[in-house]
């Protein structure tokens, strides 16, 4: 048996979540709703996919490749008439040697294809709660009750013109007609992945945090029951977890957050402090803002589509909802811009440079010095990890616990600008540590840090983050790496100089950790 599935376009009722790519790629739990299905095939023994593509095609081929992940071969073909998607059946010559199942990827019913031989069209009917808004489910009722979900398995057949030219409301008619003349038959399924609507997106995704859907799984580490937290997730001690839930990796919960029950936090999140979010999905990249609650509902970056209410809105305001999903690494002209403004900054101070320089050599006989700073962003491991000399007055000098204060001022910014000329490292960033504190750092932390850029602001430094405290200091690189961008460093920018002009008071992350409970902390859960 072969799998043909057919992904369509974008869908009025979807509100727009899928207008960057196809409702199918949405994520459902750990991975796209695509893959679930893709597995299930797969576990059946249907290793044989094509695959008719009306929307985002290039995101598609990216997921799934050529099969080779899964033992399978997969074939595209690109619906060049997105309302006319079956005329690629035609060029699919092995329908006409052996069974198919057709599939419309938008609803699929968790079932077996393969238990039963295949003598005649057999039609999967669901019980759906209203039509969906695509159509797939409005095929003329047989009862009140159920309705057909879009998937159908197929004996041999040659491909008729009239069938592969066929829209999906004459497809439907075509099946009609067959249940009508008794040649084709209707099994009802009960258990559907239906991503349909945002509602049903929502109770799809209910249902595999609930562990009823049948050959669908997610993957990550239980941490407790109907609790699973991927890899490098920073939750807060306060944060309470409330199962099921899901938690993609590299996200953060910040102080208070309360998570759940069916709820799934993409990757690469963040939910700051004292926000709810509860029976939602918060998709990859997103940002959560403070003191929100969020219930029923799919956050997809700027975007908040309220399912009780089937409506959405764009939130203009970044510090409510926004976009955290960027490039890793800044082009080359990033740096550039940092060398440049480092060099207007050099001749702004120079004089203030000179006597500070004059004022530590005479009267605190401190001298300038240079410590071997690990050069970032690095792919390859720690352990070739390269040095240059970073200059400051006194080795002492990166260990004055604030940053954004004068004595630091003087003694880590003004002689480390010189390195950001010459573009050693950024103007802001990750604090610079040496190829030995690299090498200290546990497996997690250091991957997220040779992954980004050093800086002389930091996030640390700006939220006066204890530098004694290793759980403070962690969240901090996290929360640049997750926040990183030409934006955000202008902000932490204007947020140094303001805090070395106008000192402040009790600020900066205040966590109940100490350095040795720093592993135990970080993924500490408070299940409620």
């Amino acid at each position: 048996m072969i799998g043909v599935i057919v992904l369509s376009g974008p869908s009025p009722a979807m509100h727009g979540l899928d207008a960057q790519r196809s409702s199918s790629l949405l994520p459902l739990g750990d991975r796209p709703a695509l893959q679930h299905i893709i597995e299930s095939l797969v576990t059946q023994g249907i290793t044989s996919i094509e695959l008719i593509v009306g929307h985002t095609p290039e995101l598609v081929e990216a997921l799934l490749g050529n099969g080779d992940r899964w033992g399978c071969r997969f074939r595209y073909h690109l619906a060049a008439q997105p309302d006319r998607p079956y005329r690629s059946l035609r060029i699919i010559p092995q329908i006409a040697a052996e069974p198919w199942v057709l599939i419309h990827a938008e609803q699929y019913p968790c079932v077996d294809f393969c238990s039963t031989p295949v003598t005649t069209t057999v039609l999967h009917y669901g019980q759906f709660q209203k039509p969906a808004a695509n159509g797939l489910s409005s095929l003329q009722e047989v009862d009140r009750e159920y309705s057909w979900g879009g998937t159908a398995v197929l004996p041999p057949m040659d491909v008729t013109d009239a069938l592969a030219n066929s829209t999906l409301v004459e497809l439907r008619r075509h099946f009609e007609d067959r249940i009508a003349d008794g040649s084709a038959t209707i099994t009802r399924d009960a258990d559907w992945l239906d991503l349909s609507t945002p509602e049903r997106l929502l109770q799809s995704q209910a249902k595999l945090l609930d562990k009823k859907l049948a050959g669908l799984l997610i993957s990550g580490t239980e941490r407790q029951a109907g609790i699973w937290v991927s890899r490098n997730v920073m939750i807060h001690p306060s944060a309470i977890l409330v199962p099921p839930l899901y938690i993609g990796p590299n996200s953060r919960l910040n102080r208070g957050a309360r998570i759940g029950p069916h709820t799934v936090i993409g990757a690469d999140c963040i939910v700051d402090s004292n926000t709810t979010v509860e029976n939602s999905l918060v998709v990859e990249g997103s940002y959560v803002g403070q003191a929100l609650e969020v219930s029923n509902a799919i956050v997809s970056h700027n975007l908040l589509v309220n399912v009780r209410l089937d409506a959405s809105v764009d939130i203009s305001e970044d510090f409510l909802l926004g976009r955290l999903a960027r490039a890793r690494h800044d082009p080359w002209t990033g740096q550039i811009l940092h060398s440049l403004f480092a060099a207007l900054l050099v001749i702004v101070f120079l004089p203030l440079t000179v006597l500070s320089t004059l004022y530590y050599l005479i009267f605190r006989r401190i001298r300038y010095a240079s410590l071997e700073i690990a050069k970032t962003p690095l792919e390859e491991k720690p352990f070739v990890l390269r040095g240059y000399s970073l200059p400051c007055l006194g080795l002492d000098a990166w260990g004055i616990r604030r940053s954004a204060c004068w004595e630091a001022f003087l003694r880590q910014f003004l002689p480390g600008l010189f390195a950001v000329v010459r573009g050693r490292l950024g103007l802001v960033g990750l604090p610079p540590r040496t190829i030995k504190e690299i090498q200290a750092l546990p497996e997690d932390w250091r991957a997220l840090y040779v992954a980004g850029r050093a800086g002389l602001i930091t996030e640390a430094g700006t939220a006066s983050t204890d530098i004694e405290d290793n759980m403070q200091l962690y969240l901090a690189d996290a929360y640049y790496s997750v926040r990183r961008s030409r934006s955000y460093d202008l902000i932490l920018a204007a947020r140094y100089f303001s805090r070395l002009f106008i000192p402040r008071r009790n600020s900066g992350y205040r966590l109940s950790a100490k350095p040795s409970d720093f592993h135990n902390e970080r993924e500490s859960l408070e299940t409620k």
